[in-house]
């Protein structure tokens, strides 16, 4: 067997830790998404808003200069990505990414729900 792997490497590959799950949130209120990833290594996480294409960070920098979005991670195996006052254009699917070949990623949908809104305009 040649030597392919750099001291410090580990044969496991990235893993998501947890299952995402959808988020219905009233128009106005913040929300985050959490990607939990085991083994990253040199790999690094993305969000992608799937429905549009958009790529949003990469790691802990924004890419998609939008200020009511921010990315944080913990240090260790926890991206957060946080949407705040959420408004309708902001539905649709966030994917998390891991860079590997081929790639992994998990997806969840955000559903805004305006009708408190449209409750309170008809009184």
């Amino acid at each position: 067997m040649g030597q392919l792997q750099g001291s410090g490497y580990s044969d496991s590959e990235p893993e998501f830790l947890a299952p995402l799950e959808n988020i219905t949130v009233a128009l106005g209120r913040d929300v985050h998404f959490t990607c939990t990833v085991n083994y990253l290594g040199n790999y690094k996480v993305a969000w992608i808003k799937s429905d549009t294409k958009t790529i949003l960070a990469i790691h802990t920098h924004m890419v998609n200069i939008n200020p009511r979005l921010s990315v944080t991670h913990n240090g260790h195996n926890t991206w957060k990505l946080y949407i705040s006052s959420v408004e309708p254009k902001d539905s649709g699917t966030y994917m998390c990414q891991i860079n590997t070949d081929p790639m992994k990623s998990q997806k969840r949908k955000l559903n805004v729900n305006s009708k408190v809104i449209d409750f309170m305009h008809n009184k």
